[in-house]
């Protein structure tokens, strides 16, 4: 089951309030993680079938049995830099022989980050607020060398721009707190990237 993915708008400066919640931008593929009966899929912002491609990403640490959508990020993360390199990101992507995918996957381990959930056990959530789909997330999720919930901070949008800068990210993704999730373009995510603020 595919859903289009919320975007953000953009913003030019970085800013602090209580409505919304802080995450940072990861340079790596949107992709939606689909686990039913048992069974995990991957899907790109556009809805093209990759879990071919990613096969460390299909282990999802689920306390138990249940049904989701997850929407979230795969980046490959430098383990010596600690920044995510889009260039082997796209290595892995290209490729489709399973030989070279088995090999690629040992030497290019990749990370999918977890920032939200719209489906859990048959029951469409995107209508909740994000901190309490971000809740349900942690009461479900365990985390994994290849799997992990974003972390994120409340009000704290000007510091976590700071740290995005310094660790080399593209910037910062504030949302709503009190927000659904809605497909396509919505105000209530902003994104600020650090080149905009320089």
């Amino acid at each position: 089951m595919f859903i289009d993915p919320m975007l953000p708008a953009a913003s030019g400066e970085p800013f602090d309030d209580d409505r919304y919640w802080f995450e940072p931008m990861i340079d790596g593929q949107r992709l939606q993680l689909i686990v039913r009966s048992g069974r995990t899929q991957l899907l790109t912002r556009h809805g093209n079938d990759v879990s071919r491609q990613y096969p460390e990403l299909l282990q999802v640490p689920l306390k138990e049995a249940v049904d989701v959508v997850l929407d979230g990020e795969a980046a490959y993360i430098d383990p010596e830099s600690g920044k995510a390199c889009f260039d082997i990101l796209q290595y892995r992507f290209r490729q489709r022989k399973l030989p070279a995918i088995r090999e690629a996957r040992q030497e290019y381990p990749l990370t999918y980050f977890i920032f939200d959930m719209l489906y859990c056990n048959g029951e469409d959530v995107r209508h909740y607020p994000l901190l309490e789909r971000r809740a349900m997330l942690g009461a479900i999720m365990e985390d994994s060398p290849s799997i992990k919930l974003l972390n994120g901070m409340k009000h704290e949008g000007i510091a976590m721009h700071k740290m995005a800068r310094r660790c080399g990210l593209e910037g910062v993704i504030g949302k709503e707190i009190t927000g659904p999730y809605t497909s396509g373009r919505s105000e209530s995510w902003i994104k600020v990237e650090v080149e905009e603020a320089m």
